[in-house]
């Protein structure tokens, strides 16, 4: 048996029992209507979610969005480095590689980004290595194989298709145009009033995939280390602009939303927009977005928040998000708990305000099961060492119940020279921490 007959038979248990629609098209296979996972389903590789079309070569395997939009590749020869790693492109048309293994003495995947796989960027980001698996032979192929065969269907004859197969191949050759994929991306990010810079980091439980909903603009802090957030004021969006961007997201998503069950309420501090606003924008989510399918199981949102934003929400806050139908995931930035640091890194609030939040964020998550808190800290070797050694003492003095739930991120700077000195750092502080630690993986949308 082959390297490509043996994962075609692991694609197929995957699929499970339903029944595949195919055909072939000269040299290619087309498969429509195959439905992999709900979106709540985890596994030790990247998921392929809800309902998708699939076209097989001999050496790779393309799937497309019910809209027809190409979603991910794989190789299924033994040129591809693992049959459970894939690229997969975002709506903001980036490439991404979810790769399943590291380097040896690195650990485990999961011990760095709390999965089972780990997202390699093909733009800059403050990754604590390098990753360019791009360069390999075997998925660079990939693209100009992708290449071929939409140059195949361009020039094929579609006669002999079904209705309904011949609608899903003329999708694909419609909605797979360089410009008209870019010009897609650049439709969403006009919606929601410019593209997502960073996606907060516990959005690794979904795969990253959220649909964006924007409640305020810029963020409380202008920190001079910050490459990531916006700079304009903060200012948060009127219900009247809410209700139109998430009118608007129904319409670009269309039929993909039954393959979506999460999002993002950004922008960089929506928790300083105030609960009202978080609420609107989350219930009209619901409703718009079709969250109330029983499939999906329960939805998930996303936000950031400020120490600022974070100390000042009172308990009714937390109690009205624990009310919503989604599971809450906050994120705070925090930095620093060394007073030096944070004036060097120009982030306006103290040591206090650090240590205040981080210890409100384990009580919070204790005490309200359907919102869960988590910390970013930034991580490099430009750094103190009262940077490191404060942050070390706060993590391992934390209470035992910060074990149950909720984590740390540990955020590398970009560093050209001593990048290899930065994993053992992370290292150290997950020994040591009480709560869990990971690496914040910068994802844009």
């Amino acid at each position: 048996m082959d390297e490509f007959q043996e994962t075609d038979e692991w694609l197929e248990a995957e699929m499970g029992d339903e029944e595949m629609n195919s055909c072939c098209l000269g040299d290619l296979v087309v498969i429509i209507n195959t439905r992999g996972a709900v979106p709540t389903a985890k596994g030790a590789y990247p998921v392929r979610y809800g309902l998708y079309g699939e076209i097989r070569t001999r050496a790779f395997a393309f799937h497309f969005n019910p809209t027809g939009e190409i979603r991910y590749m794989r190789g299924l020869t033994q040129a591809w480095p693992h049959p459970w790693e894939w690229l997969k492109r975002s709506w903001g048309n980036d490439w991404v590689y979810y790769s399943v293994g590291l380097d040896r003495g690195q650990g485990r995947v999961k011990e760095w980004v709390g999965e089972d796989y780990l997202p390699c960027l093909s733009y800059e980001s403050n990754a604590i290595r390098e990753v360019t698996p791009y360069t390999e032979p075997g998925i660079a192929s990939s693209f100009s194989a992708w290449s071929q065969v939409y140059g195949t269907l361009c020039t094929s004859n579609l006669e002999g298709l079904t209705e309904e197969m011949r609608d899903f191949v003329e999708r694909v050759i419609r909605k797979n145009d360089d410009n008209t994929l870019m010009a897609q991306a650049e439709d969403l990010h006009g919606i929601i009033g410019g593209r997502v810079s960073v996606l907060p980091p516990d959005t690794r439980r979904v795969d990253y995939e959220v649909i964006p909903v924007n409640i305020a603009d810029g963020c409380l802090y202008k920190c001079r280390f910050c490459t990531v957030k916006s700079r304009a004021p903060f200012a948060p969006k009127t219900d009247t602009e809410i209700a139109e961007q998430i009118e608007a997201l129904k319409g670009f998503y269309g039929s993909n939303l039954q393959n979506l069950n999460a999002i993002f309420v950004g922008d960089h501090d929506a928790l300083a927009a105030g609960i009202e606003r978080i609420s609107f924008a989350a219930t009209l989510s619901y409703e718009a977005f079709g969250f109330e399918r029983p499939q999906g199981g329960t939805p998930s949102l996303f936000l950031f928040g400020s120490a600022g934003s974070f100390l000042s929400s009172d308990e009714a806050t937390f109690e009205r998000l624990e009310a919503l139908p989604y599971k809450v995931y906050i994120n705070l930035g925090l930095e620093s708990v060394d007073g030096p640091t944070l004036k060097e890194l120009g982030k306006p609030i103290t040591p206090e305000m650090v240590r205040d939040s981080l210890y409100k964020m384990v009580r919070v998550n204790e005490r309200y099961p359907g919102v869960e808190v988590s910390a970013n800290f930034l991580l490099g070797t430009t750094f103190s060492d009262p940077h490191r050694e404060t942050l070390m003492t706060l993590l391992s003095e934390l209470p035992e119940s910060a074990r149950k739930k909720g984590c740390v991120y540990l955020s590398p700077l970009v560093e050209t020279q001593r990048r290899e000195e930065v994993l053992p750092m992370f290292h150290e502080m997950k020994e040591k921490s009480v709560i869990s630690v990971y690496v914040y993986l910068i994802q844009r949308l």
